[in-house]
């Protein structure tokens, strides 16, 4: 791995797989087009950004967000909550009068896309690290690229022109942002290609995941599930991942279009803070 300095900029890979930091940026200062310009062009090189040391508002987070493209609510509810800023989910563990004050608390997640049980999925997604705990709660990322690249041609073959079905399993038996039981009915969900072309790079990637993906519409329940096994497996070589740990201040931005991500457990009883930004996609084709 080698670092790319520019007239503005150090960009160090982070690991084989994906992902670069760069230094040299400040996100509570105006950032001009031509920096901007590469900032963008590393996010699309590896998949994955990460700025080190920043502490900036809800705000300038919001407006570092929309110069990747338009940036979605954190909630179809977002607008009803008081206090709340529409664009920033808060992913803590905080509780305020024995309540959680944010979303997706506690625990272990497996390897998922965001939004990807929606027509449109999430292309982006941008987290700032506040609170972290003295353990654990480090985020995983798979290389959706590497995995496509890597499958057999057989498999590759099977597979061309068919799409898989996702949907928003996870939680999907506990209370909702609307304090409503979820029923299998109204979990959303949609299909999108097995393989999908990124808009930006035109690469291929495999667009599956362990979370979400429930089947390969057409084909009969016992091949799906095996095969779907197998690509799950094949998504998490290690080759293909870079697990980061966090640092308060750190900023990551990775592309739910070419990646996939999982957190690791951390101890319940420790404050784990961090602001989310969603950035709207398209999709996929």
């Amino acid at each position: 791995m080698t670092s790319t300095t520019t007239s503005r900029l150090e960009i160090r890979p982070l690991s084989p797989a994906l992902g670069a930091e760069i230094r040299g940026v400040d996100l509570a200062q105006a950032i001009d087009d031509e920096t901007f310009a590469e900032i963008l062009r590393a996010w699309h090189d590896h998949g994955l950004i990460l700025l080190r040391g920043q502490s900036f508002s809800e705000d300038q987070q919001v407006e570092f967000g929309r110069r990747f493209g338009e940036v979605a609510p954190w909630s179809r509810f977002a607008a009803k909550e008081k206090g709340r800023h529409p664009y920033i989910m808060l992913v803590t563990n905080l509780k305020e009068n024995g309540e959680f004050v944010g979303s997706l608390p506690e625990g272990e997640i497996e390897f998922h896309s965001d939004g990807i049980y929606i027509e449109q999925p999430s292309a982006g997604t941008m987290l700032h690290a506040v609170a972290i705990p003295s353990r654990g709660g480090q985020t995983a990322f798979a290389s959706m690229y590497k995995a496509y690249e890597t499958l057999p041609a057989d498999m590759k073959a099977k597979l061309e022109g068919l799409k898989a079905r996702h949907a928003f399993t996870y939680n999907s038996q506990k209370q909702n942002e609307n304090d409503e039981k979820k029923t299998a009915a109204d979990v959303a969900s949609y299909d999108h290609p097995v393989f999908r072309t990124h808009p930006a790079t035109g690469r291929r990637a495999l667009y599956v995941n362990r979370l979400m993906t429930e089947r390969i519409v057409g084909l009969p329940d016992d091949e799906s599930r095996a095969i779907l096994d197998k690509l799950f497996t094949h998504i998490e070589t290690p080759a293909f991942i870079y697990e980061h740990e966090w640092q308060v201040g750190d900023v990551l931005l990775w592309d739910n279009r070419c990646l996939v991500h999982a957190r690791r457990d951390f101890p319940a009883q420790e404050l784990r803070l961090m602001r989310r930004l969603t950035i709207a996609g398209e999709k996929p084709a």
